[in-house]
């Protein structure tokens, strides 16, 4: 009986040591609310419960790792020293260094502002054309069209970054910008988290696009990117409950 026990016991540790055979490290550049939340030194949120997640069922473990900048981690990521960064827009600058996911979910990018019944109907060309002030995250991308904007001369003054989201938003409220723009529900959490009043969100949709995990090609291998895709793929209602379980609040 006792070497039955023993036994049961090696095999359950065996079997604990390979089911998670590599832990990758993913990238974490800044605290983005309610994607990325600083809980008591860790990290906590939707994209870390999704990674979390998707990693599990594809076989690997997750250890995350703080980041100064959106640069950096881009850099980290060429580099092959971290392998994954989450909520990533695909462009062909990126993929030269990194393999590209499946979607996992969309990001939403809105304007928000104090309402002015003047700037009501107009797109970022017409708020820009008005000589509004934007201020914007230096390392997220918000389309096409607002990338031939701000290489327009005409705009240059008008587009002015900061990397956080909270500055961007005292911002707007000093009155030192006309508009931030971020994620829908990003804004959204935050304004309702600090009870703040008369920011809304403007109708005109930034940019509407499929986020992905960014996949270094100097540590990641195509079978990996096969499994974390075989993952994304079979656990999309699982994201939709991780996701609404966070925003069920600000809609």
């Amino acid at each position: 009986m006792k070497y039955m026990c023993w036994l049961l016991g090696l095999l359950l540790l065996s079997h604990i040591s390979t089911a998670c055979e590599r832990t990758l490290k993913v990238g974490i550049s800044q605290v983005w609310p309610p994607y990325i939340i600083d809980y008591k030194s860790h990290f906590i949120g939707i994209d870390i419960e999704i990674v979390e997640h998707l990693l599990t069922k594809a076989g690997f473990c997750s250890e995350f790792i703080r980041l100064p900048s959106s640069k950096r981690a881009f850099v980290e990521l060429e580099r092959g020293h971290v392998d994954l960064l989450p909520a990533a827009s695909f462009t062909e600058q990126r993929a030269r260094f990194s393999y590209f996911s499946e979607p996992y979910r969309n990001e939403v990018m809105r304007l928000f502002w104090y309402p002015n019944s003047a700037l009501l109907e107009q797109g970022l060309a017409g708020i820009l054309a008005n000589q509004q002030i934007i201020v914007v995250n230096s390392g997220s991308y918000y389309g096409e069209e607002f990338a031939k904007l701000r290489n327009n001369n005409d705009y240059s003054d008008l587009i002015v970054t900061v990397p956080s989201l909270r500055q961007r938003l005292n911002m707007l409220l000093t009155k030192r910008v006309d508009f931030f723009i971020d994620d829908e529900l990003a804004g959204l959490y935050l304004v309702h988290n600090q009870d703040i009043k008369g920011v809304n969100v403007h109708p005109f949709v930034v940019n509407d696009n499929p986020v992905h995990f960014m996949l270094s090609k100097k540590s990641m291998t195509h079978d990996d990117v096969n499994a974390i895709n075989i993952a994304i793929i079979n656990n999309t209602q699982a994201i939709k409950h991780i996701i609404a379980d966070y925003s069920r609040h600000y809609y």
